[in-house]
């Protein structure tokens, strides 16, 4: 491997893998065929409830963290959830509401002699995507001794530049946690999960690659016969994962595509072994996306999860991949298609990304 100009570099080839990715995908519904015909007046058609708003949602996680909170007291809820977020069902240390939920029991614990154990799953049933997370020291977290503040993640917000969060102690008491430095005790987030769609099902991670530059797709190809170049990954570092700790790991998201060829075409929604800050990922032998004759662009992103908003683009081209507007960028760039002879690595960097490509 050609040196990378740092003699410290620290290469992680192996690491926690996302077991799934946060990427939207856009579902379109196509209307039912006639029916059966009816004499009676044809019965009213089912409304689908509305979306809450950002402040709505909020508000639920507000009054859902103050009531856990207060039944954290319990060691036995504890344990329940300290076992339920150790299954890291998508990779990361989280469980799902409605998973604990299931458990009948879970539900009347949370609600203790305050409320109705009715009132709390009401609550929480309007928001699929609900997970009870312990982001940060969970590894050391001993349930049966130290009950953890429990905070909330509201909606809404630009996660990268948020100061602080709420989080309640058992007496019902607000404390204000910085929220982009990891405190130094766990404590218990209620938030959204960014590896689910909107119904709280778990979204896989997408990793397509189609590479259609086996026969020329233009005159002006054909007449140059250029020669087919092979795109491949080498070295990935994250310098900056934009996720707060109050939101576990970074789902980093890349697309890279040949602009002005049908050639390289490849899309990781969630790039394993980069979850933090310093994480590298240089496995043996890299990554092959493709060959191309042309120029590729290649963009990153943290996914946060949520429904699509727009197409992302760069430079005028289109990039194929539905976005979500709470998505942090990284950023792009258009790699020229020399680039890929093979007689040297280049790289390329971002403030919270640097990347190596032959």
């Amino acid at each position: 491997m050609t040196n990378i100009h740092r003699s410290t570099r620290t290469v992680l080839s192996t690491g926690r893998a996302r077991a799934a990715g946060a990427f939207a995908v856009a579902l379109v519904a196509a209307a039912a065929g006639p029916g059966l015909a009816q004499s009676a007046q044809a019965a009213e058609p089912a409304v689908a409830p509305s979306p809450m708003t950002d402040a709505q949602v909020n508000r639920s996680l507000d009054d859902l963290a103050r009531t856990t909170a207060a039944s954290v007291k319990g060691s036995d809820l504890r344990s329940r959830i300290h076992d339920a977020v150790g299954k890291r069902f998508d990779g990361d240390t989280n469980a799902l509401w409605s998973s604990l939920a299931k458990d009948s029991t879970f539900t009347s614990k949370v609600a203790g002699s305050r409320q109705s154990s009715a009132a709390v799953a009401t609550e929480a049933a309007k928001i699929p995507r609900l997970q009870v997370a312990v982001p940060a020291h969970f590894d050391s977290w001993d349930p049966a001794t130290y009950a953890p503040l429990v905070a909330y993640f509201p909606e809404g917000v630009d996660d990268t530049t948020l100061k602080t969060i709420t989080a309640y102690d058992s007496a019902g008491n607000a404390v204000q946690l910085d929220a982009q430095v990891e405190p130094t005790q766990p404590v218990i987030v209620l938030s959204l999960n960014e590896r689910t769609d909107e119904q709280g099902k778990l979204v896989p991670t997408q990793t397509t690659s189609t590479s259609k530059a086996e026969a020329p797709q233009s005159v002006a190809e054909a007449a140059a016969a250029k020669t087919k170049y092979s795109v491949d990954m080498v070295v990935v570092e994250l310098n900056d994962d934009k996720e707060p700790w109050a939101k576990g790991d970074a789902e980093i998201s890349m697309k890279a595509k040949s602009k002005g060829c049908s050639g390289t075409e490849y899309l990781n929604t969630n790039w394993e072994n980069l979850n933090n800050d310093g994480d590298v990922w240089a496995p043996a032998g890299g990554r092959n996306m493709g060959l191309t004759t042309c120029d590729v662009i290649f963009y990153w992103w943290e996914d946060d999860g949520g429904s699509a908003n727009f197409t992302l683009s760069y430079g005028g081209a289109s990039l194929g991949v539905s976005m979500d507007d709470d998505d942090d960028l990284i950023g792009g760039k258009q790699i020229p298609y020399s680039s890929f002879s093979g007689s040297s690595m280049r790289e390329d960097a971002w403030t919270a990304l640097e990347q190596w490509t032959e």
